[in-house]
């Protein structure tokens, strides 16, 4: 399992299909190999969306794909440039390359969510973080050493397909290497308080400086040197989105979990984030930060001409959607605005599915989501075990993944769905003795 999550990652953050579709496949084999239980309305709701994304690719004829689809002849058209024979069956995708391709790496990950939930209700969740963690510090550090270089070629030989920002790390996009980062961190942080808790002795009879020596372990020093390589590397991506999506995801998970910590550990915890923190925002560039915060207006204005230019498309393909991944292509036929620069992403995870899918594909995630989260609040409630604080950490990296994908789509990185599956799995694990 930790091979599925280190080899996207590696290989560009899973974005060339030589990396993305035998990613799914392996995961799916490896997935028939653990022979998961399949139960409950999470599961069912997981392959009913799979199954929907599959019937995307399936040609249909024109009485039934004009009925449910009716601008997609039309779009067609547009596309080829040339009149299309209108008797032909065809499927509901714009472009069935670009959605075998989504389809193949959506059954991956849902087969390493099913796999990693069945090995998780007896072991492994902590060898899985402790895996994350010193993949996350090798990686920090590749990418600081990626923007100190200030390269445009992944790992210094391959070159990016794409102009604008510079790669950092292993990915071609500064925000989605950010959106890997925000779900590693509180993983490792929860992973820290679970040790705390685990060395755990009564307060009034330790000193401060006993405490302190109980749990600065070797283990517990790796797990700390991991997060704040994490937090310098995803301070230099400058990434607005990921720096909202983890301040507001921790903030409410603090909240909700107040009452399990201590006093003095909360001002531990205070002092502690403060110290990494600020030596994170020191190897920062000012410069940099206040411009980006100054073009945080511009940004937000350049979204919402996306967002609003996406919306003609929703309303079209409301029912099937043009089909997943293919947003670009249908941005050439409904692109309004300047073309010297073309809409790849509706930089909204939310609005992008609904452009891709449709109620077809809305209808399933909406009913996946909903009983994932009725899943997780169970298991959070009913969790003794030392896991529990893993737990928390996970729940907090997909809040944290959940709000910045309000305005990016890192998720459609094979490394960062892999990496959510994996977090997803540790919430919503069932122990067993």
């Amino acid at each position: 399992m930790i091979t599925l999550l280190l080899w996207p990652l590696l290989a560009f953050g899973g974005t060339a299909a030589g990396t993305a579709i035998p990613f799914g496949v392996v995961c799916v084999l490896h997935a028939i190999v653990v022979a998961p239980r399949v139960e409950g309305m999470l599961d069912r709701s997981l392959l009913l969306l799979a199954a929907a994304l599959l019937f995307q690719l399936i040609p249909l004829p024109p009485s039934i794909s004009g009925f449910i689809a009716p601008h997609a002849a039309h779009t067609r058209e547009t596309l080829a440039l040339a009149p299309m024979p209108r008797a032909s069956w065809h499927p509901l995708t714009l472009d069935v390359e670009a959605t075998a391709w989504a389809a193949v790496e959506l059954m991956g990950v849902v087969a390493l969510f099913l796999a990693a939930r069945e090995r998780f209700r007896l072991h492994g969740v902590r060898r899985i973080t402790r895996a994350v963690a010193a993949v996350g510090f090798g990686v920090s550090l590749l990418a600081v050493a990626q923007a100190a270089t200030s390269g445009r070629a992944i790992y210094w030989a391959f070159p990016t397909p794409f102009e604008g920002p510079l790669p950092f790390g292993p990915f071609v996009n500064r925000n989605h290497f950010a959106t890997w980062a925000i779900m590693a961190i509180p993983l490792c942080a929860g992973y820290i308080a679970a040790r705390a808790d685990a060395h755990h002795r009564p307060l009034r009879h330790v000193n401060t400086r006993a405490r302190v020596l109980d749990l600065s372990d070797d283990r517990t020093l790796w797990l700390t040197a991991s997060i704040t390589a994490l937090l310098v590397a995803l301070v230099l991506s400058l990434s607005r989105s990921a720096a909202l999506g983890l301040g507001l995801s921790s903030g409410v998970t603090i909240f909700l979990v107040r009452r399990a910590l201590h006093p003095a550990r909360v001002r531990a915890l205070l002092v502690a984030t403060v110290l990494i923190l600020g030596f994170a925002v020191s190897w920062a560039d000012p410069g940099a930060v206040r411009e980006r915060i100054a073009g945080s207006a511009d940004a937000v204005w350049s979204r919402m001409t996306i967002w609003r230019e996406t919306g003609p498309i929703v309303r079209d393909f409301t029912a099937t959607g043009t089909g997943a991944g293919t947003y670009e292509i249908a941005m050439r036929v409904y692109q309004r605005s300047d073309r010297s620069i073309f809409f790849n992403q509706a930089h909204n995870h939310y609005l992008q599915l609904a452009a891709e899918g449709g109620l077809l594909l809305v209808l399933p995630f909406v009913l996946a989501a909903a009983s994932f989260v009725r899943n997780a609040r169970e298991r959070l409630t009913s969790d003794r075990s030392g896991l529990w604080w893993v737990r928390v950490g996970a729940a907090c990296g997909l809040g944290a993944v959940a709000v910045q994908s309000v305005l990016e789509t890192g998720l459609t990185m094979s490394a960062n769905a892999a990496l959510a599956a994996v977090l997803a799995a540790i919430v919503v694990h069932k122990r067993e003795a």
